[in-house]
């Protein structure tokens, strides 16, 4: 029954989903039913018959399930908040790489699910800040701060990280690493996205006609509170890689690229550059 079950909801999700229909239909299968059996008129295929339904209009399959997996660990998501993605992976590992040589402390801004700040306040030890202008995205990053136990690790601050206000809690010189996936989505890219990333907040994509409005401030308001040796790091779109590292470089870091696991350019990190 069960491969049966995958062909039927893989035909269901065939218009939205395309190639992706088989996976997303053993995703609701595994969901729902997990290792049972899965029958005819059971209530775990009428809960696979709805996630499919909502998924046919559009629906993203994480806010389906309310959670989804990021770098191992699970996290709460649903509508307000950017679904966690296994691009931004990349920009995670070179964060928890170096606090894990490195130590001190952290601020993970545009936090959002606080999937970044989680991950390498749990796999380093490390104190840091999650800084969410959302008031929906920071009842998800409070949830998945409190999922993870890590509430004497991690301070939320609920802000705008260019008020200065919300800078001024945080020393300047006192951390190690600032890392920040902002929203870097041009207006072109926005009338092209796709249907289920319509469903996410636009205030977590839109990154201004261009993409790179939040880089524009990022670097320059605040490196000021980096160490001496302290790590900035971000996420970025689809060839702005050069363009970031411009910006960084304007504000007085050194910058590399890295790649993500298709080879794309995805994250950029900067150092304060030798004198």
């Amino acid at each position: 029954m069960v491969i049966d079950a995958q062909r039927r909801l893989s035909a269901l999700l065939a218009d939205v989903s395309g190639e992706d229909a088989g996976f997303e239909a053993r995703q609701i299968i595994k969901e729902y039913c997990g290792g049972c059996s899965l029958k005819e008129n059971s209530e775990e295929w009428r809960k696979c018959l709805d996630a499919a339904d909502r998924r046919k209009n559009g629906e993203p399959l994480q806010y389906i399930f309310g959670h989804w997996e990021f770098y191992g660990l699970d996290f709460k998501v649903g509508s307000g908040v950017l679904i966690p993605r296994q691009d931004t992976e990349t920009v995670a590992e070179l964060v928890i790489d170096r606090l894990k040589t490195a130590g001190g402390r952290f601020a993970d801004l545009c936090a959002g699910t606080g999937c970044i700040g989680i991950a390498a306040a749990k796999y380093t030890g490390c104190n840091g800040f999650e800084i969410e202008i959302s008031t929906n995205a920071a009842k998800y990053c409070a949830d998945n701060i409190a999922l993870h136990s890590l509430s004497d690790k991690l301070t939320l601050i609920k802000g705008d990280i260019f008020d200065k206000a919300v800078r001024d809690t945080i020393p300047d010189g006192s951390l190690s690493v600032i890392v920040c996936n902002p929203p870097y989505v041009s207006e072109r890219e926005m009338r092209q996205l796709q249907r289920e990333v319509r469903f996410e907040p636009e205030l977590a994509l839109y990154g201004g006609k261009d993409g790179l409005d939040f880089y524009r401030r990022l670097f320059t308001e605040w490196k000021a509170k980096l160490s001496p040796d302290g790590l900035f790091a971000v996420e970025c779109g689809d060839g702005e890689a050069d363009a970031v590292c411009i910006l960084m470089q304007n504000a007085g870091l050194s910058p590399k690229v890295y790649n993500d696991l298709a080879g794309l350019p995805r994250a950029v990190c900067g150092e304060f550059s030798a004198l």
